[in-house]
């Protein structure tokens, strides 16, 4: 779905981040169709390119299809390789600028005692074994540029050196960026980048002084020329920018075209120096800073065509030049390659798990840290193609490099998944619900906000929960932005921090809150903070927040949410990655959650009442079908009753004859029903019924007759799904169109149900022997 999909009426409308479109203009009377008027296919190389981008370049190369001299001559003849080798290097250029731009240096000072010493010490162990090891197997290499040390080290460095950009994303794409063990081994990643780019200028030192040693020296001056140039003149001219840029607005592009403008004469400088080509653009991104509005502008304007037209040129590049026979014909010559690679793999592996386990860490996460930080990909491609260009390695040892790169990234993948699950920690058995929870002792809830309809909603339901002073709240406000423009997430506590992340609605959020918080002092706690995430990963701040504050309530907003477009016209809006992080928030809490959904836009006005002192009468109604999730909902609406305002329907929905009821829910069901009616028997605002029914169909009537003879009802509350009766439910799964509220509350909020009050669904905590797969059950 396209994050920025709005749907008005009937009509869809997408809103694109970019359109991109290109013309490709040929001569007259050439076309991509010409090899059926007898011209030959070698002669058009945009047909070529769009074959070879299209295919993997391993099968299109000389390993698979390209063996065959009739098809390599034919389909990719040696012309057409360069144009793919220059699109393939320009992908690996801007994708190395683009991670310097995410990249965070002020994590290194951030960074924990433990970070340093695991990071350094492995470092130091790797280099002194790796320099023994490649003492002892120099002899028995046969290549004499191999043979060379400046080789040598170059390979078995590279291979012990972990990468940021590779590592960031491969984090990110098993969505393990923001668990406890993903942030350490970035923070790692990034301390060890400074001795990886140390031993890259080093090696490349050694390899210019073999011909001449003045040329070694011109290589250090030059290179730490640019460099001391790029860190003390790039940060004064992107802070120009951002001067001349207003708060709110889109940075200009002729600063966003100048600075990709200078990605290419980086590049250029950067190979003009014999250094590896992306080395001078990754100094580039690193000294643009990583927060709006130059980075994040820069990122999303470049992401999309990087990640997904130049980098598959790239992956390209290195498979077309990749021989696995070529390997296995000279196997001789490079089995003393594969030993030094392999070794530096264990090397890495081992000497991570020792200083891991030197500063407590349990056996499983130094495994796995070990291997995490033993992962491999895009620069490690980059830097086998630049050895490859200086000859200092040839095809069958270039080969076999890549295939033990993807096989043992792949390995250390799937071992990473077995052993690490992100989730364990959220898993608890101690009991944080608000049934749970004496009335009399402070309620602790995390509220989670996206925009300011949704932190509307969500204080005015606060304000419904009834705070007072003998019953006061601890709030703890997380407002999401999501991740752009920098690699490491961002978390602001703005009690102990003062760091303002800049974005379009961060004042009007702020100030809202402090506000809410100043006329409420006296019954709530109020603590508010900015989380700075990728949206596939919100939901793990989201139960570490709450394991960590000990909260019993998560309020999370819908993923929809209704602007009002004039003559009582709605228009329905989606949040991106809401409906994922709801769903997952659901699966892993270590407390009970509610998803608030409002049809309106401002779905109940409770501010301006409090301001002009008048007291607006409320109609709640709450549906209990039984299970955990109805006690649950019913306990919520047992306090909600207690507001002044606040009036209650309680129906409860029977089985005909029983049918299908668990015994130990039905009892549990009676119980906390019966302590319910006890305590507001008396309570002229409650109201209580019994339905009996026998299908879903019923359920569904029965809801549809109490919306239509009640004038208007605010909120509905509806426990999930755990526990209700299967015969409440029958006949209506085939309507479920959003799984993560169960189906009544998936009916409440659709279209087809005739009310605009707000919906909340409750799922009462899911204890660590209860706790299941996400959508398992969708």
């Amino acid at each position: 779905m396209d994050p920025n999909l709005v749907i008005n009426g009937s009509s869809v409308i997408y809103h694109h981040k970019e359109v991109v479109e290109i013309y490709c203009q040929r001569n007259v009377g050439s076309n991509a169709f010409s090899i059926f008027q007898g011209n030959h296919n070698k002669e058009f190389s945009f047909s070529n390119v769009l074959l070879e981008m299209s295919m993997a370049g391993i099968i299109v190369g000389p390993s698979v299809l390209g063996r065959s001299k009739t098809f390599a001559d034919n389909v990719i003849p040696k012309g057409s390789n360069f144009v793919i080798e220059n699109i393939g290097l320009l992908g690996f250029v801007f994708f190395l600028f683009m991670t310097g731009v995410k990249m965070d240096l002020s994590v290194v000072g951030k960074a924990g005692k433990k970070q340093w010493v695991i990071s350094n010490g492995a470092m130091i162990i790797a280099h002194l074994i790796m320099f023994m090891f490649d003492v002892c197997v120099k002899p028995y290499i046969d290549d004499s540029v191999v043979r060379k040390y400046s080789s040598i080290g170059a390979i078995s460095s590279s291979i012990i050196i972990t990468t940021f950009p590779s590592i960031y994303s491969i984090l990110k794409d098993m969505q393990i960026l923001r668990s406890e063990v993903g942030r350490m081994a970035l923070t790692m990643v990034i301390i060890s980048d400074f001795i990886g780019l140390v031993d890259i200028f080093a090696f490349e030192a050694m390899k210019q002084g073999e011909f001449r040693v003045i040329n070694a020296l011109y290589y250090i001056l030059s290179t730490s020329l640019l460099c001391a140039l790029t860190f003390n003149g790039i940060p004064i001219v992107m802070r120009w920018i951002k001067k001349k840029t207003i708060n709110g607005n889109p940075v200009d592009q002729e600063y966003i075209i100048s600075t990709l403008l200078g990605v290419f004469v980086y590049a250029f400088i950067s190979d003009f120096f014999g250094a590896t080509i992306g080395v001078a653009t990754f100094w580039l991104g690193l000294a643009i800073p990583d927060r709006p509005p130059v980075g994040a502008t820069i990122i999303q304007q470049t992401e999309v065509i990087v990640n997904h037209i130049l980098m598959p040129f790239a992956y390209a590049t290195i498979g077309l030049k990749t021989d696995v026979f070529a390997m296995t014909e000279y196997w001789s010559t490079t089995i003393p390659v594969l030993s030094l690679a392999v070794m530096s793999i264990v090397t890495k592996v081992v000497s991570v798990v020792i200083m891991a386990r030197f500063v407590d860490m349990s056996y499983r996460d130094s495994l796995t840290l070990s291997l995490i930080l033993g992962l491999r990909g895009q620069t490690e491609f980059l830097l086998f193609h630049h050895w490859f260009t200086l000859k200092i390695v040839k095809t069958p040892s270039f080969s076999l490099l890549v295939i033990l790169t993807i096989t043992s990234t792949s390995i250390s993948s799937f071992i990473i998944n077995c052993l690490y699950d992100p989730t364990k920690p959220y898993m608890t058995n101690k009991k944080r619900t608000i049934q749970h929870t004496p009335q009399e002792s402070k309620l602790r809830i995390l509220a989670c906000i996206y925009d300011q309809e949704s932190m509307t909603n969500i204080f005015s339901l606060l304000d419904f929960t009834n705070p007072t002073t003998s019953n006061p709240f601890k709030i703890f406000a997380i407002y999401f932005i999501e991740l752009f423009g920098r690699a490491a997430p961002m978390f602001i506590d703005h009690v102990k921090q003062r760091n303002e992340y800049w974005d379009h609605n961060n004042v009007a959020v702020h100030n809202a809150i402090k506000l809410y918080e100043k006329d409420r002092k006296n019954c709530i706690d109020m603590n508010l903070f900015t989380c700075v995430t990728p949206n596939r990963t919100m939901y793990h701040d989201i139960c570490e927040r709450a394991l960590m504050n000990k909260t019993v309530f998560i309020i999370l907003p819908f993923h929809k949410k209704y602007i009002e477009a004039g003559n009582d016209l709605l228009t329905e809006i989606l949040r991106p990655g809401v409906q994922h992080t709801n769903a997952y928030t659901f699966s892993d809490a270590p407390c009970s959650v509610g998803i608030l959904a409002c049809k309106k836009a401002k779905a109940w006005d409770i501010h301006s009442t409090r301001i002009n002192n008048q007291n607006t009468p409320r109609q709640f109604v709450m549906l209990f079908l039984g299970g955990s999730d109805a006690r649950e909902a019913l306990m919520l609406a047992s306090r909600m009753v207690e507001h002044p305002d606040v009036s209650l329907i309680v129906i409860r929905f029977l089985a005909n004859e029983q049918a299908g009821d668990i015994l130990p829910e039905r009892k549990m069901d009676d119980g906390v029903v019966t302590w319910f009616w006890v305590k507001n028997e008396m309570n002229e605002k409650v109201v209580y019924k019994e339905v009996v029914v026998s299908n879903g169909f019923e359920t569904v009537s029965a809801i549809r007759s109490l919306n239509a003879s009640v004038s208007k009802i605010d909120l509905w509350i509806v426990g999930r799904k755990n526990g209700i009766n299967s015969t409440f439910l029958n006949g209506l799964s085939d309507w479920s169109e959003n799984p993560e509220l169960g189906l009544i509350g998936d009916f409440l909020v659709s279209a087809s149900f005739d009310a605009l009050g707000c919906v909340l669904v409750v799922q009462q905590q899911v204890l660590r022997e209860q706790h299941a797969v996400p959508w398992a059950c969708y």
